[in-house]
């Protein structure tokens, strides 16, 4: 098995813009969205989910937007 970390898309809560209307989230909203990778991001893949998920705790706890990432199995 493999098992890869994801990084959550959007840090929650956020908000959005619509003409001169700004919509906030309410602070309970949460986005469940998750990317393996994109143009500026490695892609972490590990055999062993416990090497997996030191990596995700390490990235989540330095990274500086408060994203929050995970481990899939794939």
């Amino acid at each position: 098995m493999t098992f890869r970390v994801v990084k959550q898309l959007f840090p929650a809560p956020s908000s959005s813009v619509s003409g001169s209307v700004t919509f906030t989230d309410p602070i309970w909203a949460t986005r469940p969205f998750y990317i393996a990778s994109s143009s500026d991001m490695q892609l972490w893949e590990y055999d062993s989910e416990g090497d997996a998920n030191t990596k995700a705790a390490q990235l989540s706890g330095s990274d500086s937007t408060g994203r929050i990432y995970k481990v899939i199995e794939i």
